[in-house]
C-alpha cells in the first residue's frame, strides 16, 4: 500500500526538479556569438530560427545535435567554434561542424513545469483518496 504512494511522491518531486523546457533552434552564426560573454553584461541575447529573442546566461542549457541525432551539451561562454569544428574542452567534446544538424538553446518553461507537477500531485492525491476510500474492503 505504501509502495504506490511512495512511487507517486517520488515521481512528483522528480518532475518538479527536472522540469520542462522550451527548445529554441538557432543558426550557427548566432550560436557562435555564445563563445564569449561581453565584459559589460551577464547575458547575451540571440535570435532563434524564427526570429524570437533568446537570452542566454551562464546557467542556460546549450546543445549541439549531431547528424546521428545525439545531443551534446555545451557550456555557455566556454567553447570555441572554428571554420571546421566545435571544441568544448570542459565537456571533452570535439565535433566537426559538417556533422552538426542543429544548435539548440533550452529554457525552462514555468507553466509547463507547474502543470506537469500539478498533474502528478493530483494523481498522487487520487491514489491516496482511493486507498483511504477502499480501506477495509477486500476489493478495489
Amino acid at each position: 500500500m505504501l509502495r504506490p504512494l511512495s512511487l507517486m511522491t517520488l515521481a512528483t518531486f522528480s518532475l518538479a526538479t527536472i522540469g520542462c523546457y522550451n527548445t529554441y533552434v538557432v543558426q550557427p552564426e548566432e550560436f557562435a556569438r555564445l563563445q564569449a560573454k561581453p565584459d559589460d553584461s551577464t547575458s547575451v541575447a540571440i535570435k532563434d530560427s524564427e526570429g524570437t529573442d533568446v537570452v542566454v546566461e551562464n546557467d542556460t542549457r546549450l546543445y549541439v545535435r549531431s547528424s546521428g541525432g545525439r545531443r551534446y551539451p555545451v557550456t555557455p561562454f566556454n567553447f570555441k567554434m572554428t571554420q571546421a569544428q566545435l571544441v568544448a574542452s570542459d565537456r571533452d567534446t570535439l565535433l566537426m561542424l559538417d556533422g552538426v544538424d542543429s544548435y539548440e538553446v533550452d529554457h525552462i518553461s514555468t507553466w509547463k513545469t507547474v502543470t506537469l507537477a500539478s498533474v502528478g500531485a493530483l494523481a498522487a492525491a487520487g491514489v491516496i483518496v482511493a486507498i483511504i476510500a477502499t480501506a477495509g474492503e477486500k476489493t478495489y
